[in-house]
């Protein structure tokens, strides 16, 4: 690692006030775990099954190549040879290598059938050479790998297995971990599940990326001009004309950490954020809906960006009164917005009260209420296509009360935040980005008031308090929660979901958890 990069490391994170002692823990406790993780990649772990073995599917590999050691080479054409999946192409483009090993080394490995060898007569960037891999791809999907990266022996199997369990998927992206400079595994990369607003704040969607290929086709394949944000642009376009993203769990691609490299640190390209951000601004600007657009790169090192669309300055809103119990001005000043009284605070009584209403934006204040600004941000993620609800997290003695809900692997209700210091980025910054919910808090956050309707409309057979969930599951709609909006309350202000106990999941709760096949 050349020297100054730990330093730029540390100034990088000193942006965001206690994110350094945070990020520090989690370098340590990774250290403490390497060795256990080394040995687990090594026995086959870390994959998850994913759905009977299909029929033969064409998968394509393309690989552009410029400027890449011999040894990392070797390694990268290897991964693909070792494939368990047998239905594979591999085309290698070329792009004018100036070392004399790449077309050595590419003759050997063309000696099979399956791998094809494209050379350029000049060289025309990442953008130029990974459109023409797809240009000469014959598969139905194409799967990206860097020339000096690493694909899981089981990535392209575990692929076709999870498309053809799930056929509408245009864009599929798995886990991954990093190799250091010696070749060894560290860094594991578990990402969460397809969201919108995660991708418009960092690039989690690729590593390994598996692209329908008519689908990188029609939106124009990548743009010169964005390379080292060429990816992230493709994933924007691609979802802005409607392609549908999934993701498959599991550490199937190997990040090479080469010094320099945008895995060994992403602020050693700092052009490549800058080309990012103006891709996300003009995925933003092309919302149907939304006034100003403004953007920043908040966290160089980890290539993570807080971009919104502001809200039309005439969007129509009323704030919920609960029981007839104020709860403080969703905004101050003389344009406040009506009040909606609602009986009681179940669910049933809030849509009851909105049913009455003809506001676009139904607001649930906490009971300190939440000031303009704080507003402000909760509108900006509804332009957010596909957003049904944008809420705060809630804050008790500096640490977070509530935040909503997610699901664990076995079906009990979680939230993911809970604990955490409000300083405190979380684990992969997960915390540091709005994240995606399957509830919002029981308070602090603002909906669209049609979705609202319509999510309860949706789901007549499903019980409260999961009956909204499901209904904006069903719709594909998004429930998000951001760290930027930050409500202090009482602690005793969180009545458990069903009236379970933490942790445990309320009765109520497993018909509408089933529909959502999120149990077993």
């Amino acid at each position: 690692m050349t020297a100054g990069v730990p330093l730029r490391r540390g100034l990088g994170w000193l942006r965001l006030p206690g994110a350094l002692p945070a990020k520090l823990r989690r370098v340590l406790q990774r250290r403490r775990v390497a060795s256990q993780y080394r040995a687990a990649v090594a026995r086959g772990g870390l994959v998850v099954e994913a759905g009977p073995l299909p029929s033969p599917r064409l998968i394509t590999v393309a690989m552009p190549v410029f400027r890449v050691s011999e040894s990392h080479l070797r390694a990268a054409l290897a991964s693909v040879v070792a494939q368990t999946w047998p239905h594979w192409e591999l085309v290698v483009v070329d792009d004018a290598a100036p070392e004399p090993h790449v077309a050595r080394v590419l003759g050997e490995f063309s000696s099979d059938p399956r791998v094809r060898v494209v050379r350029r007569s000049s060289n025309g960037g990442i953008a130029v050479a990974s459109d023409d891999a797809v240009a000469e791809a014959r598969g139905e999907f194409v799967a990206f790998l860097d020339h000096d990266d690493e694909l899981h022996p089981r990535a392209l199997e575990l692929a076709a297995r999870f498309l053809a369990a799930h056929p509408a998927t245009d864009w599929l992206f798995t886990d991954e971990d990093k190799l250091d400079e010696h070749g060894r595994h560290c860094e594991p990369i578990l990402k969460p599940g397809w969201s919108r607003h995660v991708l418009m704040a960092f690039n989690y969607v690729s590593h390994v990326r598996v692209v329908r290929r008519s689908v990188v086709q029609r939106v124009g394949g990548h743009r010169s001009g964005l390379e080292g944000a060429q990816d992230y642009d493709l994933a924007l376009r691609v979802l802005a004309a409607g392609g549908r993203f999934a993701h498959l769990p599991g550490i199937l691609y190997h990040w090479r950490t080469a010094p320099g490299s945008m895995a060994s640190l992403a602020a050693a390209k700092p052009q490549a954020n800058g080309r990012a951000l103006a891709a996300l601004l003009e995925h933003v600007r092309a919302f149907p809906r939304g006034g100003e657009a403004t953007g920043r790169v908040l966290l160089p090192n980890a290539s993570i960006f807080r971009v919104r669309r502001h809200p039309d300055l005439d969007l129509s809103r009323a704030v919920a009164v609960v029981g007839g119990r104020a709860t403080g001005p969703a905004t101050p000043g003389p344009r406040r917005p009506p009040a909606m009284v609602v009986e009681d605070d179940s669910p049933a009584a809030l849509v009851a009260a909105a049913r009455k209403r003809k506001e676009e934006i139904i607001v649930l204040p906490p009971p300190g209420g939440m000031s303009a600004v704080q507003l402000a941000e909760l509108l900006a993620l509804l332009q957010v296509p596909g957003t049904a609800v944008a809420a705060g997290r809630l804050v008790a003695r500096r640490r977070v009360a509530a935040s909503g809900l997610t699901l664990l692997k076995d079906g009990a209700p979680s939230d993911p935040w809970s604990g955490l210091h409000m300083y405190d980025p979380g684990y992969l910054n997960l915390a540091l980005v709005p994240g995606r919910r399957l509830l919002p808090p029981p308070f602090g956050w603002a909906a669209w008031r049609s979705t609202l309707l319509a999510a309860w409309d949706a789901a007549p057979d499903v019980e409260e308090p999961w009956r909204l969930a499901v209904g904006w599951a069903r719709f594909g709609t998004e429930v998000v929660t951001t760290p930027d909006v930050t409500l202090p309350v009482a602690a005793r202000c969180f009545p458990a979901p069903g009236g379970a106990a933490p942790g445990e999941l309320p009765r109520s709760a497993t018909a509408g958890l089933a529909l959502l096949g999120l149990l077993p």
